[in-house]
């Protein structure tokens, strides 16, 4: 199955919904969530810190991930 591309933001948020999504800028969380299977909707480049990306994850897609997450960043 062949994912959507969005030129915008918007574009991704038009078609997911504003509260399905959630968005992730810390690189390491990323890397966890992607090795783990779970893929961003969309990657865009920080609007205020440029040279920094902003993914943006369905939340459904991603509650099982964060649960692990927070029992990892932890330790």
């Amino acid at each position: 199955m062949r994912s959507l591309q969005f030129s915008t933001l918007d574009e991704c948020i038009e078609c997911y919904g504003r509260g399905n999504l959630v968005a992730i800028d810390n690189l390491r969380q990323i890397i966890y969530y992607t090795a783990n299977g779970c893929q961003p909707k969309f990657v865009y480049e920080k609007e205020n810190c440029p040279g920094k990306i902003t993914c943006w994850f369905l939340k459904s897609e991603t509650a099982y991930i964060y649960s692990k997450w927070l029992g990892n960043s932890s330790k």
